[in-house]
This record gives structure tokens, sequence and C-alpha cells, in this order.
């Protein structure tokens, strides 16, 4: 696993994998947005890009098919965040589907967002194939018509996360 990106510099997102439930769980440490306050102006978007590698067997492929999201935020009245994540193969082509999901202040808790993929809508690997998986976070905070001087935030940070569940299809016999 090898993450980059203006949310979560080299080795701050940590890595777990649950072979049982066919679960990992990524933990970026300080992934965070602000706008507002004494932030600056680009603090309001804030992105981590994860490679994944998914051992398999010869004869299974896999896909992502459901994601939860955890974090915090303190957004002002009229402050708005959001969170959003897409995933691709390496070498696919395509950039994927991107999920998102928004907050509007005024609030200030704990955020938790699912995405349970249809099964029609599932990107599978390619059968015989060894590529990485490619996952996008971002955090976007948007000042709107909230007090300057008052910071707005979303954040992600251990231990919240997000936790990828996978499916597994036999590959058709050559």
């Amino acid at each position: 696993m090898d993450s980059i990106g203006s949310g979560c510099p080299k080795g701050t997102v940590g890595f777990s994998a649950d072979p049982v439930s066919f679960t990992f769980t990524l933990t970026p440490a300080g992934f965070r947005a602000q706008a507002g306050g004494t932030s600056q102006p680009t603090d309001h978007r804030r992105n981590c890009q994860n490679t994944v590698g998914v051992a398999a067997p010869e004869e299974f492929t896999f896909a992502i098919a459901e994601a939860d999201h955890g974090g915090h935020a303190h957004l002002a009245p009229g402050a708005s965040g959001q969170v959003s994540w897409r995933h691709h193969f390496q070498g696919s082509g395509t950039p994927g589907t991107t999920w998102r999901h928004s907050l509007s202040g005024p609030y200030s808790d704990g955020w938790q967002f699912t995405d349970k993929i249809d099964i029609a809508s599932l990107d599978f690997r390619r059968c015989g194939e060894s590529r990485h998986t490619y996952i996008g976070l971002e955090l976007t905070v948007d000042r709107g018509t909230s007090d300057a001087s008052e910071t707005s935030l979303m954040l992600m940070e251990p231990p919240d996360g997000s936790t990828f569940r996978l499916v597994w299809k036999r590959c058709p016999k050559p």
C-alpha cells in the first residue's frame, strides 16, 4: 500500500486488512480540509491517492462492493463540507465512479457515510491480471456565507477512516 496527496504525505496512512470479512481499512493521519479563520486558500481541499495491492488466487477476481467512511466535522452556519471517493484498477483506462456526500453548517459532530454498490455496477478486476487498485479520497470545505473569522473543517483521522468490503467471483475457465 502506498499513498500520496495533499492530505496524506508518504507514510501517514494506516492500512489494515481482515481476510475473514474480506475488508481493508485506510486510516489517514491528519487528513483535514478547512476554510475560514486563519486557513490558507489551498486548505479547503485535501486529497489522498492510495495504491492497494490485493492478492487473489488466479481463478478468482474481486470488486469493491461497499465502502464506509467516518470522521468529524465542524461547519459554521453557511459553510459546507464534502467527502468523496473513487476507485479504479491500474491500466483500466477509466477514471472509475465517484461517490460524494455533503454536510451543511451549522454542524459539529461525527459523520459516517456508507456506499453500497449495486451488483450490476460492480467493477471487477480483469481475470488473470495482477493489477493494483487505486482509491482516491477527498475532503473539501466551502466557507460559503459563513463568518470569515470562523474556521470550518472536515477531518478523517484514526480511529476513523475508510473501510472497503470486497466481493469475489470465479473467473471463467480459459
